[in-house]
């Protein structure tokens, strides 16, 4: 197993954990707010550990054209990509979003392969597919949402859209500053900034009182966020897009074993439509990983 395999498997864990814990937030405090805070929570973690290692003395010498690239990505990546995350928890519940991002291979590896030329395998090619069939499965496993309505998951496809094409920026940037978690420091650090911003604007601040256990849960996200995120950005540094991204989709497991224990929710209750998406999730990433060599 190859180190950009094994770095997208820690990701995968870490993300999963992330998720989790962010749906408890999101219960608490809404969804934009809870995207904030998780992600100053994991800033925290990355400054600290940027200082720790002397990292920060790359900076002096790193091309403005990089930064911007590290910003662009984290800006389409957590501050989009993880509003919608939390938007889709509260329509299709933490066990079927976590599920449904998995989409996001089919984007990243399309884009790879159009815009840096990135090897498009036969492997590769049924792994991304089969995902996508698992997450078609996962789509139509909903729990109870009430009414019985059936819902598109359009915030979570939203996410992958975001998930997919973020990779690109990350990898531009890494031409001109090989430090792929100093990148995301920095780049994450401009757009809470933007997130903000127009979090102020929009006057969700004072939507909702601040809860002490929504504190809580962020923080606890920001720690096991920083662990993802930063492996997930080494990952893209050392192997293709199409494997790194499709490899994280095993974070699906952690989400799923977990959202049963941690909520009492119908709309998180597991059925068989929805092992069958989650096995060709897996499916579809050993395919990837054996691609890999």
């Amino acid at each position: 197993m190859t180190p950009g395999v094994l770095w997208s498997l820690v990701a995968a864990l870490g993300f999963g954990f992330t998720q989790t814990l962010n749906r408890k937030s999101n219960l608490l405090v809404g969804a934009s707010r809870t995207a904030f805070g998780l992600l100053a929570a994991v800033e925290t973690v990355l400054v600290v550990r940027m200082f720790v290692t002397g990292e920060h003395r790359l900076l002096a010498t790193a091309p403005l054209w990089a930064l911007a690239a590290f910003t662009a990505s984290a800006i389409i990546h957590y501050i989009m990509g993880w509003t919608f995350l939390a938007m889709s928890q509260q329509q299709i519940g933490v066990a079927r979003t976590g599920a449904v991002v998995s989409a996001a291979p089919l984007v990243g590896t399309v884009l790879a392969a159009i815009l840096l030329d990135e090897p498009l395998t036969g492997y590769i090619l049924f792994g991304v597919l089969a995902t996508m069939g698992g997450v078609t499965l996962i789509s139509l496993s909903r729990g109870d949402t009430g009414g019985g309505k059936r819902i598109v998951p359009t915030f979570g496809l939203l996410v992958s859209l975001c998930w997919g094409s973020s990779p690109m920026f990350i990898r531009k940037g890494l031409e001109g500053l090989d430090a792929p978690v100093l990148g995301l420091t920095v780049g994450l650090g401009v757009a809470l900034v933007v997130h903000a911003i127009s979090l102020t604007a929009a006057g969700s601040w004072r939507a909702t009182a601040w809860n002490r256990g929504a504190l809580i849960w962020m923080a606890l996200g920001g720690l096991t966020g920083a662990i993802g995120i930063g492996a997930q950005w080494v990952a893209f540094g050392l192997t293709t897009i199409a494997i790194a991204i499709t490899v994280q989709q095993l974070a699906v497991l952690v989400v799923v074993g977990l959202a049963p224990i941690m909520f009492r929710s119908a709309m998180e209750r597991l059925n068989a439509t929805l092992f069958i998406g989650i096995a060709a999730v897996m499916l579809g990433s050993a395919m990837v990983v054996v691609s890999s060599g």
